[in-house]
């Protein structure tokens, strides 16, 4: 199983084994943290609007590293590895840590911009892994899966029951507010890949065009 575990572990692009290291940490520091009255790290890291507007922007990421509570840390400890699996195979560690920023990154300006006199602080990573599902939806909703309870079924439908089982996780966890302002930053993620396959597309089309004004020449 410790085999399997750290084969699967380094097959992942470093930067998603990174951005994993860094959330699969946060629950268990912030316990150690709490239980030995030795630091409060949901204090210093949440995303809390007005500690933003005073300057500590480092809110805006650190966020997405602590969970709320134990069941959302495992349940979305399972969804980031399954995800960065699969989107590894396309991705190289700059674009995982580029996209994840992004979406995280969206998702705590939607919240800071709206209500930024919110008191109390937001943790999790919604933004990112609705990002990573819009990602997944995107690049791979043609393939068929089997998934456990439903049978065979498209990419695409996945992606969506995942994201509304999240939706309703995080409903309750967070509230509404703060689940459309992740699903924003999800949906920021959406639009990146959206430029960048226009941009791709334009592209080829350009070289494309070129080879053949070539060869009329010749």
């Amino acid at each position: 199983m410790k085999t399997l575990l750290q084969r699967f572990f380094f097959s992942l692009p470093i930067g998603a084994r990174l951005l994993l290291l860094l959330y699969a940490a946060g629950f268990p520091l912030a316990l150690v943290g709490h239980k030995a009255h030795a630091f409060d790290l949901y204090g210093l890291l949440a995303l809390v609007p007005p500690a933003v507007c005073k300057g500590e922007v480092w809110r805006c990421l650190t966020y997405a590293f602590l969970p709320n509570g134990i069941v959302d840390w495992v349940v979305s400890l399972f969804w980031l590895a399954t995800l960065f699996s699969v989107l590894g195979r396309n991705w190289s560690s700059l674009e995982t840590l580029s996209f994840c920023v992004l979406s995280t990154l969206a998702g705590a300006v939607l919240v800071v911009a709206i209500k930024p006199h919110m008191e109390f602080g937001v943790a999790g990573c919604p933004a990112m892994i609705f990002g990573l599902l819009a990602a997944w939806y995107r690049l791979y909703g043609r393939e068929r899966l089997i998934l456990l309870g439903f049978g065979e079924i498209s990419v695409r439908q996945a992606a969506i029951l995942v994201a509304l089982i999240e939706i309703l996780i995080f409903w309750f966890c967070l509230g509404w507010f703060v689940t459309l302002a992740m699903l924003g930053g999800g949906a920021v993620g959406w639009l990146y890949l959206f430029v960048r396959g226009k941009t791709a597309l334009n592209r080829r089309s350009q070289v494309l065009d070129s080879e053949r004004i070539a060869r009329l020449e010749l």
